[in-house]
């Protein structure tokens, strides 16, 4: 496979060489780095080395074994990484990189932690209008799910195997709208605009999977209050892209911004109704 160097290309103008290259790596990291964390769910705690961070959310060895393995089969493209179990560039240094990725090696880190499903890999490819390429890995059900704009949304095993599978594209009242486990936002905060409670049925779920769920159709719509990362939600934004859907600030109701000095989301909501 021939090195591809970031630089080479304009944003905006994007060739398939560019997109299937990249693409193609970040599957491949995202299923190496699920398989490692199948690995690390027969550790011991004290094997791991678990450790909180100052914000207070728990970090152990697997998470950074995670990063060391996406990184390496993402390096030799030449695109920039930020990763949240890396050293994060000032603001000033990459508020003008036209491609950078957006990496939580493992996203839910609790629910890794206590052996339950719910954890992912996110990868998202950026340019200056926001995530073009999304993988997430789904280590405990060995998938990956992953889009790319003018690619369309598409399953593969761990292994980078090609799944078939049919996506419901059926709309109907009432509409499932999935949240955060930790969401403390009521009912009516969290619904699109034009969108009431007695339209809506809600259930939780972890991480980036709640994006995966309304690209496969199990899910209209999408919301959250709180504030998380830009990698929490890069790689979902763009399988959704993918397939034509946008995510919006909740505050603003424009789509997401990314790359900001922060890398800070400040609530959310997507939906096939609006």
């Amino acid at each position: 496979m021939a090195k591809l160097l970031y630089g080479d290309y304009i944003v905006g103008m994007m060739s398939d060489e560019f997109i299937n290259e990249t693409l193609t790596l970040s599957i491949r990291a995202a299923g190496a780095a699920g398989k490692s964390l199948i690995v690390a769910l027969d550790y011991s705690d004290d094997e791991l080395h678990i450790t909180s961070k100052e914000d207070g959310s728990l970090v152990s060895d697997a998470d950074y074994a995670s990063d060391k393995i996406i990184t390496k089969i993402l390096s030799p493209l030449g695109i920039p990484i930020l990763s949240e179990e890396a050293i994060i560039p000032s603001f000033e240094d990459r508020k003008d990189w036209p491609y950078y990725f957006l990496i939580d090696p493992l996203d839910g880190s609790e629910s890794f932690l206590k052996n339950r499903s719910g954890f992912t890999v996110n990868i998202a490819l950026c340019d200056s209008t926001g995530p073009i390429i999304g993988v997430v890995a789904d280590p405990l059900s060995n998938l990956i799910y992953a889009g790319a704009m003018g690619k369309g949304f598409s399953i593969y095993q761990l292994d980078g195997t090609s799944i078939k599978t049919i996506h419901s594209n059926t709309i109907k009242k009432p509409y499932r709208l999935v949240t955060s486990c930790d969401e403390q936002g009521e009912l009516e905060d969290l619904l699109p605009p034009g969108i009431h409670t007695t339209d809506v049925i809600a259930s939780p779920v972890s991480g980036a999977l709640k994006f995966c769920k309304i690209a496969l159709g199990e899910a209209e719509i999408h919301s959250r209050t709180g504030t998380y990362m830009e990698w929490d939600c890069a790689a979902g934004d763009a399988i959704l892209r993918s397939i034509g859907l946008e995510v919006y600030d909740r505050h603003t109701h424009r789509r997401l911004k990314y790359n900001s000095r922060d890398l800070k989301v400040h609530g959310l909501y997507t939906s096939k109704v609006l």
